[in-house]
């Protein structure tokens, strides 16, 4: 603790509950995090009953290696990365009752727009007129939304309803396949937990801690993630961009927060100056 100034410190070593951490550029947050996860490793919670997620592949490893030089052991396997990465960890555990096979393989963007470009002829759809890229924004949109094409009402106008049935064809694809996109892990992995309880309960037990760092960008799904793997003894901690204040957050950013200080009150908040 050491290194800390006293805002730091007192976010690092305190007592279990749930906290929003606010914290302006430069004051070391996920500094804070880091130090938060080694102290609780120090004072005996296991490193694997405690779950971090950021945004980022560098900022997950960069996370995982401090924690090591902060702790002197090895935490391999431990539950630190970003959403997307955990979320292929649980269904590469759990493929066969998220209904894919073992060996399901990952899109990148370039694979989506190849596919989606297959689909596009095989309906006869213009370039022109309906640009590939329309159709991934479409389909990603509505995955961040957690809605699957069944699911989407029926379209009244044209251009609705082109969109949906590509949608439903590129699920089909997918599906036939066994390929999943970025945003299929999150919306996959979520449908897992909600359709089985027992693995959902599996891992709310494992989770002592939540921690989520730059919550300020988290989306609808990532959130409804997060919250399925909480458990009745699971604290949680999110630490987001304090831009002078909470309320110049907007839109989605404003009822997330509202949300988190609704669904786990009560709730500590606490600034990094």
């Amino acid at each position: 603790l050491e290194s800390l100034n006293p805002e730091q410190r007192e976010v690092v070593a305190a007592s279990p509950k749930h906290m929003l951490v606010l914290a302006g550029a430069g004051s070391g947050k996920t500094r804070v995090l880091v130090h938060r996860l080694a102290w609780l490793i120090a004072h005996q919670v296991s490193p694997y009953a405690m779950l971090a997620v950021t945004f980022t592949n560098k900022a997950a490893r960069e996370m995982q290696t401090r924690i090591e030089q902060l702790c002197h052991k090895n935490v391999n396997g431990m539950w630190v990365g970003t959403f997307h990465s955990l979320a292929h960890r649980l269904l590469r555990r759990h493929a066969e009752q998220a209904g894919l096979p073992e060996t399901f393989q990952i899109l990148d963007t370039e694979d989506q727009m190849r596919l989606l470009r297959k689909i596009h002829k095989t309906l006869r759809l213009e370039e022109k007129q309906w640009p590939v890229k329309q159709s991934l924004w479409y389909i990603q949109k509505h995955k961040e939304q957690g809605t699957r094409a069944e699911r989407l009402p029926t379209a009244e106008n044209p251009v609705e309803k082109v969109a949906q049935t590509v949608y439903q064809h590129y699920e089909e694809a997918c599906q036939r396949a066994g390929l999943v996109d970025f945003g299929e892990l999150l919306l996959r992995s979520l449908e897992l937990l909600t359709s089985y309880p027992e693995i959902a309960e599996r891992y709310q037990t494992q989770f002592q801690y939540i921690f989520i760092d730059e919550f300020q960008d988290i989306n609808a799904i990532q959130y409804r993630w997060v919250k399925a793997l909480f458990g009745t003894d699971t604290y949680i901690v999110a630490v987001g961009d304090d831009d002078q204040s909470i309320y110049s957050w907007r839109g989605a950013q404003a009822d997330n927060l509202q949300t988190f200080l609704e669904d786990y009150a009560p709730v500590t908040l606490m600034r990094l100056e």
